[in-house]
């Protein structure tokens, strides 16, 4: 009887040793693995430590060339801005000095139109014009001497002959009357040249003098004109004058003008 009882609860003595020993293996099994267990725990956390290292390094590498790149940007932006300056400050310049130059020609525009304004003509009042000169007839009668310093009170001088356009004119001008008219040619000293009041030599070929014999004329002899010739005498013989100035001509001005005007307007 008791030897059955036994044999019934041996089983469960094996098991409960089997269980014991199966408990008791694995504590000693979790010691004996601790240490793996621990040093398996710290390489990834070393792990995860080198990623997030190499993660921060990343960024901060990153970061770095975009700042590095950013500062190339910068760099590259501040040198274009100073291209930039220094191209408007030359153009600026070059405006103003522009605007300078208009300014100045615009003054002298003004003031050429307002001399124009008050032109009333190349010839004095009573004078005839021809060419680029002036000429008056006065009406009194006067030696040679008294004739040149009526005309230098003018503001002009006796005739004289340039050309034989000149003389043509001159001629037809006088045709009217048979008085003679006292030019400004004249011989100071017997034997010497004859000469225009500003001491140019006459061209024989222009005029072709008549008159009396030089030896009636010890101290001086004048040249006037009569229908048409040219004669030598006294310088004391009374005849009418001609006298002769430069013309206030407009036509090179107006050229001027209207170049000036133009380039105004266009600057405009």
């Amino acid at each position: 009887m008791w030897v059955r009882h036994v044999l019934g609860c041996l089983p469960l003595l094996i098991l409960g040793l089997n269980l014991e020993m199966t408990f008791d293996d694995l504590k000693m099994k979790s010691l004996k693995d601790q240490p793996y267990q621990k040093s398996k725990i710290k390489v990834f956390q070393v792990s995860e430590l080198l990623k997030q290292h190499q993660a921060n390094g990343s960024h901060w590498e990153s970061g770095l060339k975009e700042k590095q790149q950013a500062g190339n940007v910068s760099w590259s932006s501040r040198e274009n801005l100073l291209d930039q300056i220094e191209s408007l400050a030359g153009s600026l310049k070059e405006e103003t000095q522009k605007n300078r130059e208009l300014s100045l020609q615009n003054l002298r525009l003004q003031e050429a139109l307002h001399r124009a304004a008050n032109f009333s003509g190349p010839c004095p009042e009573d004078w005839l014009w021809h060419g680029e000169n002036c000429y008056f007839f006065p009406s009194a009668l006067s030696n040679w001497e008294k004739s040149r310093n009526n005309c230098l009170s003018l503001d002009a001088h006796l005739l004289k002959i340039n050309n034989a356009d000149e003389l043509n004119f001159i001629r037809e001008a006088t045709s009217h009357s048979n008085s003679p008219f006292w030019t400004g040619l004249s011989q100071r000293k017997p034997g010497s040249s004859w000469l225009w009041e500003d001491g140019t030599p006459l061209r024989s070929s222009l005029l072709k003098l008549q008159g009396l014999a030089r030896r009636f004329y010890p101290e001086a002899a004048c040249v006037y004109l009569q229908r048409r010739a040219a004669f030598a005498d006294d310088c004391i013989v009374v005849a009418f004058s001609i006298c002769q100035k430069r013309a206030t001509l407009l036509r090179a001005r107006s050229c001027q003008l209207e170049r000036l005007s133009t380039e105004y307007v266009s600057a405009e």
